[in-house]
Order: structure tokens, then C-alpha cells, then sequence
């Protein structure tokens, strides 16, 4: 009999959030929690977590929808559902099988809530009052299905219900729509249902961001936390260089066509390269390696038992029996590696998989986070998780690979070192080296940290970055650290202080302060959240310093008259201390022009 496993820190904490975010007036939100941390174990809480909410409904108006983005999930998240909630009737409504009426909790897939015109789910709702519903995964639902899917179930305005029923198709006119539509929404929705999404990573490849679902990140537990708090493996990393071109690849809904990925990737000299590097560096490892296609899976795998290697491949095409068979068998030690396409990205427990082999290039940093995270889970004996990355040769493309994971530009070649002690490399190398713009440096190609470092020595990267359309209309005088981040400084109080205009996980902008005392304490405050644009966003900044700091206006106007003036003898020291090259530092150089050269060596210091 299975019980209910006890929950950990940060699980409490994600139910809180949510609790306390309900209790607040939201009612569509979002969770991020890393891939491998539990979050099916979490959401199944929810029942007991809001029993005073749901006692004030009638006792068969309690229930609970489950939308998972595949079919085979479905039996996995019921089992731990009912584990969690031994005294609720916890069904599926999938295929053949119809959910019972009386059940408490349904669990359905969104291919069946969707098909025949959304037949399946009409049925549902004839007979039942879901309160609570679970998008599982829920980067997939800006897709036409879901939104649609939502909009039926009250959450989500008409203007979004739509006829197709691919699951992961988004439209982006469609979107745009719902966008306006959802300005007035919150002011007429109803309040008498909660819409909860968990989600490893809030991105899609199409760049089409969750702010049309759900209104608020309520709590993120990311793999970098879950690593450094040991519910997850570390990763040891491995670049494997394979001189594949991808340069002829085109790309499709933000990520590469797929047929065409398969042509240029599904070589015997790659696939034998694969082998290879698997030998040398995760000989004998239980591995999952992850193929482009179908084809591309068998080959690998035919590669491998060519090499001796117990290995074998799975895909949508595999009878499920024979992968359950597979998979059991995989999990019991019998193979040592297992190829699959697309079938083990989502929900899928192989602890014992200590090595995860990257044959399928992608730019997706979500399918490139849940394919990794298929190797982090905890297992007796298990100190690591090897990831070996195939990077082919991508001059017109950004390829994912193992550091991005840790935070860390994706062109560093990593070979074999824990990502936090490259973490911690790094961070010492833009302490000794605050001019360094890493996105100038990588764009080369790859380097590993040795090689960065050598060429931070000669690289000039003491230019001002271009606002481009943010600078338009702006006062003050802002510096850009990317594109998701500007930043002004100024002194304040006892110290310094930072207010940034960024742009978070859901696409929506927020504007921050952060007061760095001279004692080192900082302090931070959110002064506004969930902002469309980042024009609006840099509007209520301004507004913020004229208000509340207009002293300062004089000294960031970026038209005022000391900006033109010779720079200061102490401006000049400073710039000496930062190690600014002494070409830069002029005769002519102007207070402004040396107040830019500064602000540049802190916004980078302090991402």
C-alpha cells in the first residue's frame, strides 16, 4: 500500500504561496519548481492545503481537475495523487475511460479534454464543479488546446476559445487577442475557482509568454536551489565538438526543423562519436540519451549494441507494452542505455539514470532543462549526474548545453568540472575582470573558462550599450545590462542604490530598488509588478525618482550640464582602480563619458 511521502521545505513553502496568494484575490498561478522536485507529490496536497476554501462550497461542488500534457503521465499522477488523499475517489478520463461522476479528483490528459470539438470535457462539466485545476507542465499553455481548454472551464475569457486541438500549437494573433481581452477580464471573472500551473521553466521556444494564462509567479524553486540544497544530483559536464554544421537548419516555432535537424544530425561519424565519449566519460552509467526522431533513436541505439553496449530505443511508436517492459528493465539494471524521441522529456521517475546524453541539439532552454533533469533525481549511491553535450558547429544559432543550467552563458565549454566550481570560477574571473560583457566574448564561438579568461585580457569591451527603443523618451540616464535588464544607480542615504527595470519569468516587467549600505547590508523592495510593457515600466521608475528621490534627478538627468564637463581628477583615480584601459581615459574625456565607464563596471558586477 503506498502512503504519502512527507513533504520538503520548499514544498511547504510552494503551498503556502499559493495559499496565501489565493487568499490575496489571485486565482490563476504559476509555480516553478525544477525538474525532479516533486511537483506532482505537491499539487497533490492541494486538497487538504485548501479544505477551509473548498468547505465553504457544497460537498460534491470540491473537486479537482488534473491536466497533464500526455497520456502516459496520467496513471503516474493518479497514483500519487490518491496516495496523498487516501479518502478521495481519484479517477482518469483518457481513451476508453470515462471518469466517474462521483470522483473527487479527475486526471485527464489535455489531447482528450480537447478532442471532438471539446466533446469530452462538455461532458465533464454537465455533471461536476471543478474548484481546483492543475495544468501539469505548464509551459504548454499559451497553446490554442489550453487556452481554449480554460476558457471553458472559466478562467480565461470567451475570446479565447478556439477549435484546434493540438496540444502545443499557439497562435500568435490568437494570443495577442486574448492579451486585450484579458484587460478587463479580472474585473468580471469568477472568483469561486483556482487555476494553479506547475511548471520546470516558463519559457516556450516561441516566444510567447504565460502572462495570457496565469497572473503571477507565486513561487520558484529552481534546479540551482534544489542542487545547492541536495535534492538534486550535481552535474558533471562534458562538450563533446562534433563539426556537424547546423547552419543550413531552419528553425520552426523557435526551435529547428526537426526533419531537417535529423538529416544534418544522424550520421554513423556522430553516432559513433556519441559511443565514444559515452565510453570515456559514463562508461557502464545507467543513460538516457535523447535523439532527434525515431529513426535517429535506433540508429544511436544499434550504434551502441554495435559497441557491446546493453542499449536499446524507445519512442511514440513503441508498443506500450514493450516500453513498459523497456523501461522496467532499464530501471532494474538489465541496459545500460535507453535512446528515446520525445517520450521521456515530461514525468518520467528513472532515478537510477546517472547519465544523460544530449545527441538532439536544441535552442529550447525548457526541452533542453526537462531533458537533463531526467538524470538529477536522488538514488542510493549516486553522487552526480554525468551530461554530455553533442555541440555541433551552430554560427547562426544559440545551442543549449549544460551551463546554462547553473546560470552561465551557453557558449562556456565545460569539460568535466562540477558546475559550481565553474560557477564560483567565474564569478572570480568578473571580480578580477569587471569590464568583461561575456555575451561580446562567446560570440565567437565556444570557450572554455581558460580560454575566456586569456581573452578577456585583449578584448575591448569599454563601449556603452545602446537603449535602443528603451532610451526613447527616457530622462534619466539609464544603463542597459541586456535585454531583459536595465539599471540606474545613484548614491542614497547611507550608501548606494540600484533601481532596476527587468523582465520576469512570465514576460511581464517589474520595477525593484536595492539600497547597498556601506556595512554591506542590502535592502530590496518591489515598487511595482506584472507590467505589460517596458516603456510603462521605465515610466513608473522615473516617476519613482522624481517622487521619492529628486535629488538625484539632477545627477542622472542624462542632458544635464555637468555631463559635458572635463572629468573629475577623482572620476580619473576611479577609472585607474577598475583597471579601465588607459586609452579610454583621455585628455577629453567628459564627466558623463567617465560616469558611463563606471556605471558599466557596476551593472556587470552586480547582474
Amino acid at each position: 500500500m503506498s502512503t504519502a511521502p512527507t513533504l520538503r521545505q520548499y514544498q511547504l513553502d510552494t503551498l503556502e504561496a499559493i495559499t496565501t496568494s489565493h487568499r490575496a484575490g489571485l486565482n490563476r498561478l504559476l509555480v516553478r519548481s525544477a525538474t525532479g522536485t516533486g511537483k506532482t507529490v505537491c499539487f497533490a496536497q492541494l486538497p487538504q492545503a485548501l479544505d477551509t476554501w473548498l468547505a465553504n462550497f457544497p460537498k460534491g461542488e470540491r473537486k479537482m481537475l488534473v491536466i497533464a500534457h500526455r497520456e502516459e503521465l496520467l496513471d503516474q499522477a493518479a497514483a500519487k495523487i490518491h496516495a496523498a488523499n487516501p479518502g478521495l475517489h481519484v479517477t482518469i478520463e483518457q481513451g476508453e475511460r470515462r471518469a466517474s461522476f462521483h470522483a473527487d479528483i479527475v486526471v485527464a490528459s489535455i489531447q482528450t479534454l480537447s478532442a471532438y470539438k471539446f466533446r469530452r470535457l462538455h461532458r465533464l462539466l454537465e455533471r461536476m464543479v471543478f474548484r481546483i485545476v492543475i495544468v501539469d507542465e505548464a509551459h504548454h499553455a499559451a497553446a490554442d488546446s489550453y487556452r481554449s481548454c480554460l476558457a471553458h472551464l472559466g478562467f480565461l475569457p470567451k475570446a479565447d476559445i478556439s477549435e484546434n486541438e493540438e496540444a502545443d500549437v499557439a497562435n500568435y494573433d490568437d494570443v495577442l487577442v486574448m492579451e486585450q481581452a484579458l484587460a478587463g477580464w479580472d474585473k468580471v471573472a469568477p472568483k469561486d475557482r483556482l487555476l494553479i500551473g506547475f511548471t520546470a521553466t516558463p519559457n516556450r521556444t516561441d516566444a510567447i509568454g504565460l502572462g495570457c494564462v496565469f497572473q503571477s509567479i507565486v513561487y520558484s524553486y529552481g534546479m540551482k536551489e534544489a542542487i545547492t540544497d541536495e535534492w538534486l544530483v550535481p552535474i558533471k559536464p562534458w562538450v563533446i565538438e562534433t563539426g556537424t554544421s547546423l547552419d543550413d537548419v531552419k528553425l520552426q516555432r523557435g526551435d529547428f526543423n526537426q526533419a531537417q535537424l535529423a538529416n544534418a544530425v544522424n550520421n554513423a561519424k556522430r553516432n559513433h562519436l556519441a559511443v565514444a565519449a559515452w565510453h570515456e566519460y559514463a562508461d557502464d552509467l545507467a543513460t538516457l540519451a535523447f535523439t532527434v526522431d525515431v529513426q535517429h533513436a535506433h540508429d544511436l541505439a544499434q550504434t551502441f549494441q554495435n559497441d557491446g553496449v546493453r542499449a536499446m530505443a524507445v519512442s511514440g511508436e513503441t508498443p506500450k507494452e514493450d516500453r513498459r517492459i523497456i523501461l522496467r528493465q532499464y530501471q532494474d539494471g538489465q541496459l545500460d542505455v535507453v535512446t528515446n524521441c520525445m517520450v521521456l522529456t515530461e514525468g518520467t521517475d528513472l532515478p537510477r539514470t546517472s547519465c544523460i546524453l544530449h545527441a538532439k541539439p536544441t535552442k529550447s532552454a525548457t526541452l533542453y532543462e526537462q531533458m537533463t533533469g531526467r538524470g538529477l533525481r536522488l538514488f542510493e549511491g549516486k553522487r552526480e549526474c554525468i551530461v554530455i553535450d553533442l555541440v555541433d558547429v551552430a554560427r547562426r544559432h544559440s545551442l543549449q548545453t549544460s551551463p546554462v543550467l547553473y546560470g552561465l552563458p551557453p557558449g562556456l565549454l565545460v569539460k568535466g568540472k562540477d558546475l559550481r566550481e565553474t560557477s564560483e570560477e567565474l564569478e572570480r574571473l568578473l571580480e578580477a575582470n569587471p569590464s568583461i560583457n561575456l555575451e561580446q566574448l562567446l560570440a565567437g564561438g565556444h570557450l572554455t573558462l581558460e580560454q575566456l579568461r586569456a581573452k578577456a585580457q585583449t578584448f575591448d569591451v569599454w563601449t556603452v550599450p545602446s537603449l535602443g527603443a528603451f532610451g526613447a523618451g527616457r530622462a534619466l540616464n539609464w544603463m542597459k545590462v541586456n535585454d531583459d535588464l536595465y539599471r540606474l544607480q545613484y548614491p542614497w542615504a547611507d550608501g548606494t542604490e540600484v533601481l532596476r527595470v527587468q523582465r520576469d519569468l512570465i514576460g511581464r516587467w517589474e520595477v525593484s530598488v536595492m539600497l547597498r549600505t556601506k556595512e554591506g547590508e542590502s535592502r530590496q523592495r518591489t515598487i511595482a509588478a506584472d507590467i505589460a510593457t517596458d516603456d510603462d515600466a521605465a515610466g513608473m521608475a522615473e516617476a519613482f525618482v522624481l517622487q521619492e528621490r529628486r535629488s538625484v534627478t539632477k545627477l542622472k538627468d542624462k542632458d544635464a550640464p555637468w555631463r559635458a564637463k572635463p572629468a573629475s581628477e577623482k572620476q580619473v583615480a576611479l577609472l585607474r582602480k577598475l583597471r579601465v584601459p588607459p586609452e579610454k581615459i583621455t585628455k577629453g574625456i567628459t564627466m558623463g563619458q567617465a560616469s558611463d565607464l563606471i556605471d558599466i563596471v557596476n551593472a556587470r558586477r552586480h547582474r
